[in-house]
């Protein structure tokens, strides 16, 4: 685990009354990003897929969302983007990176994230193990409810 942000700080769409948390898959390969999100919906979340940084910019900019994972590698515009991006609608959102970049790549990016107040909460390798990013799914939405049952 990386780093922790305060989870009733934190962008939300309603958990208790909707649904469930929302989680965007910004991530090029369309076979991950719908393994992904069956895994974040078989977690309880409702995910919504982008795979470009313009998708994500748009997606973005008219819903909020819980939880982001994050490949680094998107084409013309890579992750750091969507990172910087996040930093400049002031979003206190979650990130989950997940990227076939070799490990140095991915602690630069999460070097990134913290120096731009961004709450990074883990850094998983390609091909991603869908139990362990299940559990770390089901760990922020068990922290979310907790917090939230304390707020109330």
């Amino acid at each position: 685990m990386l780093e922790h942000g305060s989870l009733a700080a934190s962008n939300r769409t309603g958990l208790i009354d909707g649904p469930g948390p929302r989680l965007l898959v910004v991530e090029d390969d369309t076979l991950h990003r719908m393994m992904i999100c069956r895994v974040a919906a078989n977690a309880g979340y409702v995910p919504a897929g982008a795979s470009t940084y313009d998708e994500a910019a748009k997606l973005l900019q008219k819903d909020l969302f819980d939880c982001i994972t994050l490949d680094l590698s998107l084409g013309a515009c890579d992750g750091d983007e969507v990172l910087r991006h996040l930093a400049a609608i002031s979003s206190n959102t979650h990130v989950i990176i997940v990227s076939g970049c070799d490990d140095s790549r991915r602690q630069e990016s999460v070097a990134l994230a913290k120096s731009l107040g961004l709450n990074v909460w883990e850094s998983i390798a390609k091909p991603v193990d869908l139990v362990v990013l299940r559990y770390w799914l089901e760990r922020l939405k068990s922290e979310y409810v907790a917090a939230a049952a304390v707020a109330a």
